[in-house]
Formats: structure tokens, sequence, C-alpha cells
């Protein structure tokens, strides 16, 4: 039986739709919660990266965008509308923050490394979590059909 297949009970069609939709809220507050506190991730986007000032300047620039893409990839991906819009906003707002993270740990001030782990690992745990609800609320339209078999 598909997982869209309407079964027994009345949320059986439904059931798909909530794991999408919390994930999406999930990175909407999250994009939210960078907003409300954007000064302070700035600032933590060019302090780490000081010590190549030019980097910690684009880095800086970057941190005004990557709330922006989680609010719009979170939003589209709830409401399962323009799924290649969506991807490319989640992934590389999150993607983009394992890059800055690593190269923070890389090039950056030695005593702030140790707070760039929970980003690292936030982002890998919120990246995994698309791929999974992604698959599961697909309904297998996602996923092409298998090859026929020669007989």
């Amino acid at each position: 039986m598909s997982c869209c297949s309407s079964s027994s009970h009345p949320l059986g069609r439904f059931a798909p739709w909530f794991p999408r939709i919390a994930l999406g809220t999930l990175l909407v507050s999250i994009g939210v919660n960078h907003y409300r506190h954007l000064q302070g991730f700035v600032e933590i986007a060019k302090v780490v990266l000081s010590p190549v000032p030019l980097l910690g300047n684009v880095m800086g620039f970057f941190a005004y965008f990557v709330p922006a893409a989680m609010i719009v990839g979170g939003a589209l991906f709830a409401v399962k509308q323009l799924p290649w819009l969506s991807k490319l906003c989640i992934l590389g707002s999150l993607s983009g923050i394992i890059v800055w993270a690593s190269l923070a740990i890389l090039v950056g001030d030695t005593a702030t490394t140790g707070s760039m782990m929970p980003a690292i690992q936030n982002a890998a745990v919120l990246i995994i979590l698309y791929y999974v609800v992604r698959r599961m609320s697909c309904c297998g339209s996602c996923v092409p059909p298998p090859p026929p078999s020669n007989p």
C-alpha cells in the first residue's frame, strides 16, 4: 500500500504532509531566529574569519542571505510548491553554513573554532532530515519506476 493511498484512518492521506510541514516550519523558525539576531550572526561571520579580511567580509555579506534562503526554502517545502527552488534554498543555505563553519575552523581564530561545531552538526542533521522527509512525503511520485525486466 502506498503512503498516499487512502486507508481506513481519516488522516491516512494527509500523513505524508505532517513531517513535511514540520520540517518546513522548523527551517522557517530557524531563519526567523537568525534574522532576530542578525547583527550577532553577521558579527560571528566576520569575527571568526577575521584573519583573512576579504573572506570575513564575504561571509558577513553572505550571512544576510542565509536566513532568507532558509525562510523561503522552508515555506516552499512545507506547501510543496516550486520544489527546485525549495531544494536550492534549503540545501544552499545549509551547505553554506557548513562551508562557512568549516572555513572558520580552517583559517579562523583558534579560540572561537569550538563554537562552530554546533553549526556544522545542526546543518548536517537538517540536511539528513530534509532527504528523509522528502523521501517519505513524495509517495513514489519522486522515484522513477524501475526499468522493465527482459524475460
